[in-house]
C-alpha cells in the first residue's frame, strides 16, 4: 500500500478538457432538453408508485421507467463470475450517486436506506428503509431481514463515491461483520466522449449528481462479480475483499477513510471560498466593511472581545457569515492573533510607577517575556468567555 494522497482519490471538476469540453458546451441545448423531458417522466412514475399496489409488475415497469430516467445501461462483464444466490452480501466499490438502482438491476439486491419514498419506487431504486441510528442496529435488522426475503443485501464499505483511478478509501469492517461469506462486485461506469461528464467531484452532493445523470444521453454501468469469499475473521476477510476489488479495477488501496474525505471537502472549500475573496474585486475589503450587516457583526465580536483586532474579526466573518461561530473560533483558538494593547489610563499615576520599578527590576529575558504574554492572553480569553456567558445568559445553563 503505497502513499497515496488524499486529494488524488477525487476530481475537482468534472468537466474536460479540450475539445471535449467545447462539444459539452454544443450539446447544452439537448441536455436541458433531456432534463425537461426526464423530469416530467420521473413525475409520473412517482404518481404510479403512490397511487397504485405495490406489484412486482409495477416494480417492473418503474425500473425500466427510472432507467430511461437516468439515461442508465446496466451490462454484467462476461469474463466475471456468475451471481452467486447463496451469497447474500454484495459488496461493491462506489463510484455514483446511483449504485444503488445499478445492484439491484444487476444483482437484486436492495441497499439499507432512511429513503421515504413510497415503497414500490424504494424497491424499484434499490433501497430498503432500516434502522440507520447506529451501526449494532443496523447490523441486527439486516440479519432479521435476510431470512425473511429472498433479495440479497448490497453494501459499499467505501461509504462514499470516488473516481475510481487511483485507489479506494479504506472499506470499512463492520458490513463483513453480518455474514462469513460475501461476493465481491466491481462497478465501472463510461459516458459518450462527446459529453465525458464524470460521474461525481469532490464536494458536491448527491442531487447534483443525479441531474448530471438526466442531462447526459446515457451512462454506462458494468457490472463485474468476483468470487464469492469466506472468511469468519471479519478483519482478514474485509482486507481480501478490498484487495481483490482494487486489483479488478487495476488501483490500489489507501489508508484513506471516509473521514477524511469529510475533513479533506471541508478544507476544499474553505480554500476556494478564501482565494474566490481574495481574487475577486466584487468582494473587496472595503465593499465588505462598508456592508452595514457585516459592521454589526464585526461591532457584536468587538463587544465581546475588545482586545481582537477587527481585521482579524473580519477576516473570520468572511468565512463564517455568523458572529456566534466567530467568537467561539476566536474563544477555542482557531483563529489566532495579536492582541491590541489594553487602554492606558492616568488616574493611577503611583501605581503605575510601581509595576513599572518592579518591572524594572525583573531581568528582562525572551522566556519572562513570553511567559507574561501568554498569562495576558489567557487572562484575557477567561475575561470574554465570562463576559460572553453574561451576555447570553448561560450562567444558568
Amino acid at each position: 500500500m503505497s502513499q497515496i494522497e488524499i486529494k488524488e482519490l477525487f476530481d475537482e471538476s468534472r468537466f474536460p478538457g479540450g475539445w471535449k469540453l467545447f462539444s459539452i458546451l454544443i450539446y447544452i441545448p439537448v441536455g436541458l432538453a433531456l432534463i425537461l423531458l426526464r423530469f416530467l417522466v420521473c413525475l409520473q412514475l412517482w404518481l404510479f408508485a403512490t397511487v397504485l399496489p405495490d406489484c412486482q409488475i409495477l416494480r417492473s415497469f418503474l425500473n425500466r421507467g427510472l432507467a430511461f430516467v437516468f439515461g442508465i445501461i446496466v451490462k454484467v462483464d462476461p469474463n466475471g463470475e456468475k451471481r452467486n444466490e447463496q451469497a447474500r452480501i454484495i459488496i461493491a466499490n462506489n463510484i455514483s450517486a446511483l449504485d444503488d438502482f445499478v445492484l439491484a438491476t444487476a444483482a437484486d439486491t436492495v441497499t439499507p436506506s432512511l429513503s421515504n419514498f413510497p415503497e414500490a419506487l424504494s424497491n424499484a431504486f434499490g433501497l430498503q428503509k432500516m434502522d440507520m441510528n447506529s451501526k449494532d442496529a443496523l447490523v441486527a435488522e439486516i440479519k432479521q431481514f435476510l431470512p425473511s426475503s429472498k433479495t440479497g443485501i448490497a453494501l459499499q464499505p467505501e461509504f462514499s463515491a470516488t473516481n475510481s483511478r487511483k485507489a479506494l478509501l479504506k472499506f470499512n469492517t463492520w458490513p463483513f461483520t453480518i455474514e462469513p461469506s460475501v461476493q465481491p462486485v466491481v462497478l465501472k461506469a463510461s459516458r459518450p466522449e462527446f459529453v465525458d461528464i464524470r460521474l461525481t467531484s469532490i464536494a458536491t452532493t448527491w442531487w447534483t449528481d443525479v441531474m448530471w445523470f438526466m442531462f447526459v444521453p446515457y451512462t454506462v454501468f458494468t457490472v463485474k462479480f468476483l468470487k464469492v469469499r469466506r472468511n469468519t475473521d471479519a478483519d482478514i476477510l474485509v482486507r481480501e475483499v478490498e484487495k481483490e476489488i482494487a486489483q479488478s479495477l487495476n488501483i490500489q488501496t489507501s489508508v484513506h477513510t471516509v473521514s477524511d474525505k469529510t475533513e479533506y471537502e471541508k478544507r476544499y472549500i474553505r480554500e476556494r471560498v478564501h482565494s474566490r475573496t481574495s481574487q475577486s474585486p466584487g468582494i473587496g475589503g472595503s465593499q465588505i466593511v462598508a456592508s452595514i450587516e457585516m459592521q454589526r457583526m464585526v461591532r457584536q465580536v468587538s463587544e465581546v472581545l475588545p482586545r481582537v483586532p477587527h481585521n482579524v474579526i473580519l477576516r473570520d466573518l468572511m468565512k463564517t457569515r455568523n458572529a456566534d461561530v466567530t467568537i467561539t473560533n476566536i474563544l477555542d483558538g482557531i483563529v489566532t492573533y495579536t492582541p491590541e494593547p489594553a487602554p492606558t489610563t492616568s488616574s493611577t499615576p503611583s501605581s503605575s510607577r510601581s509595576k513599572h520599578s518592579v518591572s524594572a527590576s525583573k531581568p528582562s529575558s525572551p522566556s519572562n517575556t513570553a511567559l507574561t504574554f501568554q498569562e495576558r492572553k489567557t487572562k484575557m480569553i477567561a475575561e470574554a468567555r465570562e463576559r460572553y456567558i453574561e451576555k447570553h445568559g448561560l450562567k444558568d445553563c
